[in-house]
This record gives structure tokens, sequence and C-alpha cells, in this order.
């Protein structure tokens, strides 16, 4: 049985599902770009034209490996190295099981390993940012209520940097590791809304670059601080309370993604047991439909699963 136009079929679908997967790595970083055009504007403002050097802080005087720095400038909150590691087996695990799955269904090796290593590494990619995802929502949450405790204790008269540092103390991680950095650097004579800003700039936060902003300003102005700070927790509290209203709007469009990718799976099962001879041919001598099939499918999949994660942002 002559496979060649099987081969190209299979290479052009898994070609598709490979633009999919590059269209959603792009949105990842045209995401990445707008976070730091929303951090860039306050960071300067924060600044006002004033680079203090930052004073080196105990165990960080030490010079932090090249690609250490780079993983963790990718993923500042979820952790460059966890991160890398645990998107480095998610890839290998794509790996080790497409490649014999598209020797199976036809395609010659060596173009089953060069696919392979294509979604491997657009499946790494995916899972890194999915971590840092779920570490940028879980720091949204818990910092409206460090925003709250923060209000209230300069409500009571306390010290802004004294209520930082209590904060800092009580505060849950992620947001506990940045504001300790913060204090850290306060403590060792950089101005607290600089620092502020400067923490912003790392992780990406636009809340947080907010505040560096209310506090610089009120630093260098005066003013009421106490009602700056309600009004960003106010707005915090409206984006979340929109991000749950969309993950609520979003989550039949998921029940679906789910439905449709147990579907095929099931009918497959049903078939073996009621015609085992049929999915016997589709297994030997019709493989490479099977390989179409697949590679449609999970093209879909991820076209539908772009979508919804698009519209639940």
């Amino acid at each position: 049985m002559d496979i060649e136009p099987a081969t190209w079929a299979i290479g052009g679908a898994l070609i598709v599902g490979l633009v999919v997967l590059t269209v959603v790595v792009n949105e990842a970083l045209r995401n990445r770009v707008r976070i730091g055009r929303r951090v860039a504007p306050l960071a300067d403002m924060v600044g006002g034209g004033e680079k203090p050097e930052a004073v080196p802080v105990g165990p960080q005087t030490t010079e932090q490996h090249a690609l250490a720095g780079l993983l963790d400038r990718r993923y500042p909150l979820a952790g460059g190295v966890r991160s890398a590691l645990i998107g480095s087996a998610g890839a290998l695990v794509v790996l080790v099981a497409l490649v014999p799955s598209l020797v199976f269904c036809g395609m010659p090796t060596a173009l089953a390993i060069v696919v392979g290593l294509l979604l491997a590494i657009a499946a790494g990619w995916t899972v890194g940012a999915t971590l840092e995802q779920r570490q940028r929502l879980q720091f949204n949450d818990r910092f409206l209520v460090v925003i709250d405790d923060f209000q209230r204790m300069v409500r009571f008269g306390i010290a802004t940097s004294q209520a930082l540092k209590s904060i800092a103390t009580s505060a849950e991680e992620p947001v506990k590791t940045s504001l300790r950095r913060v204090t850290l650097e306060a403590d060792f004579g950089v101005p607290l809304g600089v620092a502020l800003g400067r923490e912003a700039h790392r992780i990406r936060i636009s809340e947080m670059a907010m505040l560096a902003a209310i506090v610089s300003t009120q630093t260098r102005t005066g003013g009421g601080l106490a009602e700056s700070v309600g009004n960003l927790a106010e707005m915090l509290r409206e984006r979340i309370d929109n991000r749950h209203r969309m993950k609520a709007a979003t989550s039949e469009s998921k029940i679906s993604l789910i439905v449709l990718t147990a579907v095929p799976f099931a009918a497959i099962g049903i078939q073996a047991f009621l015609q085992p001879d049929l999915v016997g041919t589709l297994l030997n001598d019709a493989r490479h439909l099977l390989g179409i099939g697949a590679a449609l499918i999970v093209a879909g999949l991820v076209c539908a699963w772009f979508l919804v994660r698009g519209a639940g942002k």
C-alpha cells in the first residue's frame, strides 16, 4: 500500500496544529508586552527622574547565572528554574508519547522526530506560561487582601514603612516574597515608592506599580494616602469580580471542550467492543486516516481552548 499521500496529509494536518500553537505563543508574548506597557509609565512616575543605585542585600550579592536570571525574568512569580524543569518534563512526556504515535500512523521517522520536537517545545512553553499565569491570578487575589490591610493600618495612623513591614509578614505567597524584597531594599535606604516600583517592574504586576505610584506621589506631595489606597482596592475588587464573571460565563464552553475531547476516545472504545474487526482494520490498514483524524481533532481543540482562554482573561 502506497502511503506517500497519507504521509503528506498527516504532515499537513500537524502543520496546522503547529500554526495554532504558534498563535498561542504569540498571544502570550503580546500579553507580556501589554503588561510591560502598563507598568512602564507608572515606573517612570515612581522614579520621578531620580534613579538611586540599588543596594546589595544579603544573599543577593552573589552573582546569578545568566540562564537562571533569564528564567527568573521569564517566570518571576512561578520560579524560573522550577517552571523550566516542569515545562521540560512536560515536553519530554509529549515527545516520548508523540513520536511513536506518528511513526505508527505512517509518518517517516525523521519527520516524526522533527514534528515531535516542535510540538514538545510548544507544549513545554505552554506549561511554563500556565504556571506563571496561575501565580499571577493568585497574586492579584491575595494582593487585594494586602491592600485592604495596608489601608486600615494607614488610616489608624501607622507609618507607611511600618505598615508595609507588617503586611509583608502576614501576607501569603507569592505576595509575601515580593513585599519582603521591597522591605529589605527600604531598610537599606531605597525610597519605599522606588522599591515598590522596581518590584512591580520585575514581576510585571500593574497593580503593584499603581501602589508604588501612590506611595511615591504621597511622599513627594503629601495628601490622603488611605483614600488613594482605598480607590486602588476598589479597582482591584472590580477587576477580580469581572474575572470571576467571565470565568462563570465561559464554564459551559470549557465543559464542552472536555466532552469533545472524550467523545472520540469513547467512540473508538465502544466500536472496539461492538465491532473489533472494524477497529482492527483502522489500526492496521488505515493508520494514516487515524493520524489525520487525530491531528484535526487536536488542532480544533487547541483553537477552541485558545478562544475560551482569551475570553476568560
